[in-house]
């Protein structure tokens, strides 16, 4: 079998720590798979960071526009049927895995082939997140997972013929992972395996004497994410209603937390309106920006 790692790097990498701390995280799997992809999205030449990576023989360089996440995702998946992997497992900076995760996963798709799997997933956790470990090495996940760090089934994603463009950014994977479902595939979930994300912010908000604390989301983020999640409640609603029902129910938790663990949240709800009125009226893709002020 042929395992291949795509990294998307979109941001600058020359501080000495980050430097040393991203090229400790390689260090985790690079020896474990046949090929390193480094997908440079920046306008950064990333000198220093890939003089620290020059002892591996087995790293490729690609330098590229940014596209957008699912095209950016989308392009290293095609990448990777074009030098004929079984399996892409797709990381962005500041994701690591636990001591011998890799090699723990790799190790059961080899042991326990099974053509039917689109994708072996990680627990993801932030970097602060405890971790219980749990007597069920495996798990099927019913509903679905992000793909970054995910082993995804290369022959299994050309057969479902990709990720859903329109999207641009987030729940595109969510949305793959729904077809694979329907498609009889499935997704098998190594519940103590971890992946970790040190990618947050933690913000805190007074409440009388009590302080509350929260994961810091960025507008953006918010956008993308809620519209979204509206188009694919509204295309699976009658087909995957399971799903759609738990989303729903899981949406509205994250965001009642944010109503009242963020202290910004006046200002993100606009990003919640737009989202909503951008769904009323078709809108896919990248955002736009219009003069309407939006009121809340």
């Amino acid at each position: 079998m042929k395992f291949v790692v795509s990294l998307l790097i979109n941001k600058n990498v020359e501080n000495e720590e980050e430097i040393r701390e991203y090229t400790r995280n390689i260090c985790s799997y690079i020896n474990n798979i046949d090929c390193l992809y480094i997908y440079n999205v920046t306008k950064y030449e990333l000198d220093k960071f890939y003089e620290a990576l020059s002892r591996y023989s087995n790293i490729e360089y690609v330098t590229c526009e940014d596209f957008g996440e699912v095209l950016n995702y989308d392009r290293m998946m095609k990448h990777a049927q074009e030098v004929k992997a079984d399996y892409n497992i797709m990381l962005e900076l500041g994701y690591y895995f636990e001591e011998d995760v890799f090699t723990t996963i790799k190790k059961y798709i080899i042991e326990h082939p099974n053509s039917d799997i689109a994708i072996y997933t990680p627990t993801p956790l932030y970097g602060c997140q405890l971790h219980e470990r749990k007597g069920e090495m495996v798990r099927y996940v019913m509903g679905g997972c992000r793909l970054i760090g995910t082993f995804v089934n290369v022959n299994i994603y050309t057969i479902l013929k990709g990720f859903k463009i329109e999207y641009y950014q987030s729940m595109f994977d969510y949305e793959y992972c729904i077809r694979a479902r329907l498609a009889g595939y499935k997704i098998l979930l190594f519940n103590n395996e971890v992946l970790r994300n040190i990618n947050y912010r933690i913000i805190e908000k007074k409440i009388g004497f009590t302080t509350v604390s929260t994961y810091d989301k960025d507008p953006l983020d918010i956008y993308y994410e809620y519209r979204n999640r509206l188009y694919l409640w509204d295309e699976y609603k009658k087909i995957d209603p399971y799903y759609v029902k738990l989303d729903k129910k899981l949406a509205k938790a994250e965001r009642h937390e944010m109503k009242w663990r963020d202290k910004g949240y006046r200002d993100k709800l606009v990003m919640f309106e737009k989202a909503k009125d951008d769904y009323k009226n078709g809108v896919v893709g990248k955002i736009k920006y219009g003069k309407r002020e939006i009121k809340y």
